[in-house]
């Protein structure tokens, strides 16, 4: 075994046991002995450039990447001429080229690639419909929407009859999504919504995939407000989740989630809390209390109580979403809604507390509570505190009053580390 092929199979090693810094090491190495064996400049040498480059691409070194790449084309080219080998090794320049910002040769090289599938491939492979999808996203990313969304459309037909043959109707979805979005960009939400519509009928009985589709379409209808349809398929597919894991699951959570805001949004405050409050007692059974996710949760539920104006119900709740988060330094929000909540119920007391706890906690979050302290003290006028600065002139000047600060300090003190 000459020095070469040593290098060869340690760096295939270290690649497949996904060691990739030690590969990048080794792989380089590699490529630098190559040069003082121009002899051995072969297919062994194009591959260990495209090797080097995929490990370079997985780590998002993409620069790197692209030479390798290029270089590994170049090589194989020089072998085999217009192969399926040089295809493979343009589409992965191309792609990176396209993650770089770099369109136009993008665009060029899928082109490229597209022609040499003409002559080596079948037209109905899956390798040939990648190639049309591929040429489609650089076609859009370089302004030709006309031209990206034959070739999406191209492609969708090919995959449709492969999906035929085989089952797997993977790729069908994921062309009608691309093809959603295009005419979702061009606003022309009602095409887009009947190709969402059809992945998702598509992808029925297919669990993770048919998730992903209702996601989608649920998506792309609470975008264009088409609140009720959203809904619709939320709740079809919180049932569906329900029958198949269970209430306890990560994706029946997210939904439920998704639903509580939609009911917030069409102004429905009640379903909304019925939403937060299920999804609060899930996650006090499965994850506990103090986790951010129930934080979250908390702080929802007591928006919408002060929607409901049921100030009363919402203190506590946001008190106690504040103490689970007092260590992530994310409580702004809290403060700001429970300091509106004080000072429209002329509760200046507690305005002060709150006011007081704030400053004490504006080192950790420096920028945050500035802020905070720039609108309690400039006018009051947010979207969120509509308080006069008038009414504040009270809390300004206690906070001058050192007698009346020493038992807030203390209180926040005892009540930071209980």
């Amino acid at each position: 075994m000459n020095k070469i092929e040593f290098l060869r199979h340690r760096f295939i090693e270290q690649y497949n046991a996904r060691e990739f810094e030690s590969a990048i090491k080794t792989g380089e190495v590699l490529v630098r002995e190559h040069w003082h064996n121009y002899n051995l400049w072969t297919l062994g040498y194009a591959n260990d450039l495209y090797n080097l480059g995929c490990i370079y691409d997985e780590v998002g070194k993409y620069d790197r990447a692209a030479e390798l790449y290029s270089d590994s084309a170049r090589q194989i080219s020089s072998i085999e001429g217009e192969s399926r080998g040089l295809a493979k090794r343009l589409t992965r320049l191309a792609i990176v080229l396209g993650r770089l910002g770099v369109t136009e040769p993008a665009f060029f090289m899928h082109s490229q690639v597209l022609s040499i599938y003409k002559k080596r491939v079948i037209r109905y492979s899956a390798i040939y419909a990648n190639s049309l999808y591929n040429l489609a996203n650089a076609a859009y990313e370089s302004s030709r929407r006309r031209e990206a969304l034959r070739y999406h459309l191209d492609a969708l037909k090919i995959r449709e009859k492969l999906a035929e043959r085989t089952g797997d109707v993977s790729d069908v979805v994921d062309s009608y999504h691309s093809i959603a979005f295009m005419y979702e960009s061009d606003d022309n939400c009602k095409k887009a919504a009947a190709y969402a519509e059809a992945a998702m009928i598509v992808a029925e009985g297919e669990d993770d995939l048919y998730t992903s589709a209702c996601y989608y379409l649920a998506d792309l209808y609470e975008r264009t407000e088409k609140h009720s349809d959203a809904l619709e398929i939320y709740d079809k597919l919180q049932d569906a989740i329900a029958r198949q894991a269970s209430r306890e699951h990560s994706v029946y959570l997210n939904i439920a989630n998704r639903r509580a805001n939609l009911f917030a949004q069409m102004n429905r405050p009640k379903d909304a809390l019925l939403c937060y409050q299920e999804i609060c007692e899930i996650f006090q059974s499965t994850m506990g209390t103090h986790h951010i996710f129930y934080a979250n949760c908390l702080r929802n539920r007591g928006i919408i109580h002060i929607v409901l104006d049921e100030d009363i119900k919402a203190e506590p709740l946001m008190l106690e979403s504040m103490k689970i988060r007092r260590d992530m330094d994310e409580i702004t929000t809290e403060i700001f809604f429970l300091l509106n909540m004080y000072m429209r119920n002329k509760d200046h007391e507690k305005a002060l507390e709150l006011l007081v706890y704030a400053l004490m906690r504006s080192d950790e979050n420096s920028l945050d509570f500035s802020k905070l302290i720039d609108n309690l003290t400039q006018a009051f006028s947010s979207t969120i505190t509509n308080t006069s600065a008038e009414e504040m002139i009270p809390l300004i000047k206690a906070l001058n009053n050192k007698e009346k600060l020493i038992p807030i300090i203390s209180k926040w003190n005892v009540w930071e580390i209980s």
